[in-house]
């Protein structure tokens, strides 16, 4: 049951058409913890990592980096990529309203009317979204950004979100040219 109750992760996708990836083998993180750090704000949105899941979404991102072909430079300057990500959540409301209807006969015209009221339901709920960037580190251009979003539930586990998350995220990145 908990598994038909659980909301997908979208994730989407976009890329310099101009970068050549197939000159691309190092990659460095940006800069330790995530691009953009913890606050909130009074627009109903907000942004957090503990540093367990910090830990854990740059373990998968070296896993699947790794898995493409790429390899983690010693240092920023010796990398011919750099990675950062960023996550952030926010409140939202759904409305709803499904139309009621019921069919009214009336005697003697051989037709019947529709009549009916609408029930309204209300949903409140956090999504989550998990943006994972990549930079030229001589051009400092961006040559790739992907990103996972998803309704989030206190049930979530978020170890399997993360990984789930940067899995399909990092799914369309360029494999590294042999």
């Amino acid at each position: 049951l908990g598994a038909a109750c659980a909301s997908p992760i979208r994730t989407a996708h976009d890329a310099d058409p101009e970068a050549d990836f197939s000159r691309y083998k190092s990659y460095a993180w940006i800069k330790d913890g995530p691009l953009i750090g913890p606050s909130t704000g009074g627009t109903g949105s907000s942004s957090y990592i503990s540093p367990i899941d910090d830990q854990r979404i740059r373990a998968a991102v070296e896993g699947e980096l790794a898995a493409k072909g790429y390899g983690k430079a010693a240092s920023r300057e010796q990398a011919d990529l750099v990675v950062s990500y960023s996550v952030g959540t926010e409140e939202k409301v759904r409305v709803r309203q499904d139309p009621g209807r019921s069919s009214i006969y009336y005697p003697g015209y051989g037709y019947g009317g529709w009549y009916g009221g609408s029930t309204v339901s209300v949903q409140q709920y956090t999504e989550g979204t998990l943006a994972i960037e990549f930079w030229d580190r001589r051009s400092k251009q961006a040559v790739w950004v992907g990103w996972a979003s998803k309704r989030l539930s206190k049930s979530d586990d978020s170890h399997e979100n993360i990984r789930q998350a940067v899995t399909m995220t990092l799914e369309p990145f360029p494999p590294r040219a042999p």
